[in-house]
């Protein structure tokens, strides 16, 4: 996986491009015109980033997932980490960290959204939540967060994922799963390919997280020796009595882990990653719920917003709740 520092003089364009802009979670003309802006000014400030972030999005890294180090985040003004993402998303504040998560993201493709997910924030800010302490979502906490990559059970389901880290926590680990790396017999890789495993909805997009109460479909799909994912391990299953396809979803479990990459975000790191080439996890921990806990920024993207025209009618970025079936 790629590293890469950004300058200090090119972290500092994000403060400048945010400035008086209240109410971007609010208002669709606040927010495109933050994302436009604040892309413009980061690919004419830092080219050399940009066009990383573009060979990203062309699948030319290493491991599907890239890391920058180096914004600016003021902890005073983003205050404490909050209990209740909707009420923060309300607060009267210049959005300079959304400024350059929207600046990255954008160079990769076009953000979107899901209306079942946090009222269809197209940016979403993740803390841990009390009472989701065990469950299988995000604002989890003690309870391991298992591989998964985002949406499984929905053919919406996006191809990047972007994560900024607003506040870190250093007993907290983000995991990568390149699917490229996981050893798998031809036998194992042929099941896994074929419509045997049930996908769960998650209780984050207002499912059950039960296997049985998803859709059916296949783990792993493309055409020409390519291997891309689509599966949530904390919410999916063989189809009842198949042991076969029990046996190889178990092998693909331990081969994620064993190809696992770990890293410990900190104020001000970019986490981008293939969400169809790429599985994620996230390391248990214990919760503080005092204002210092651990804090993500979380956009979704997608290399073709045309794909979801039929399910984007109320607004042009957040893909209405119908789900399709994988």
């Amino acid at each position: 996986m790629i590293e890469r520092h950004i300058k200090p003089e090119v972290a500092a364009i994000f403060i400048d491009v945010a400035r008086g802009r209240r109410g971007i979670y609010a208002d669709d003309a606040a927010f495109e015109k933050l994302l436009a802006e604040a892309k413009a000014a980061f690919e004419a400030a830092d080219p050399e980033t940009a066009e990383i972030i573009r060979q990203f999005a062309r699948a030319e890294v290493p491991d599907g997932g890239v890391l920058f180090h180096g914004l600016t985040v003021d902890q005073d003004d983003m205050g404490e980490s909050p209990r209740d993402p909707v009420a923060f998303e309300g607060k009267d504040r210049d959005p300079v960290t959304e400024a350059a998560l929207l600046a990255f993201a954008s160079v990769a493709g076009e953000v979107f959204s899901f209306a079942r997910q946090h009222r269809g924030a197209l940016i979403q800010n993740v803390t841990p939540i009390p009472g989701h302490e065990y469950d299988a979502v995000g604002t989890g906490s003690r309870s391991l967060l298992d591989w998964h990559s985002e949406d499984a059970f929905d053919d919406a389901h996006p191809q990047f994922v972007g994560l900024f880290c607003v506040r870190g926590d250093e007993r907290v680990q983000t995991a990568l799963a390149p699917v490229d790396r996981i050893d798998l017999t031809a036998e194992d890789e042929k099941v896994l390919r074929e419509p045997r495993f049930m996908h769960g909805i998650d209780k984050a997009s207002g499912g059950t997280g039960r296997p049985e109460d998803g859709v059916q479909g296949a783990a792993l799909y493309g055409e020409n020796g390519k291997r891309f994912v689509r599966i949530d391990m904390d919410c999916a299953a063989a189809v009842a009595g198949d042991d076969e396809a029990a046996a190889a979803l178990k092998a693909f479990h331990d081969g994620a882990d064993k190809e696992g990459i770990y890293v410990t975000l900190g104020a001000g790191d970019i986490l981008l990653f293939d969400n169809r080439r790429v599985m994620h996890a996230r390391t248990p921990f214990e919760p503080r719920y005092d204002g210092t806990d651990r804090w993500l920024q979380r956009v979704i993207i997608t290399d073709d917003l045309g794909r979801s025209t039929d399910r984007r009618t109320r607004h042009q970025r957040v893909v209405e709740n119908e789900l399709v079936g994988a």
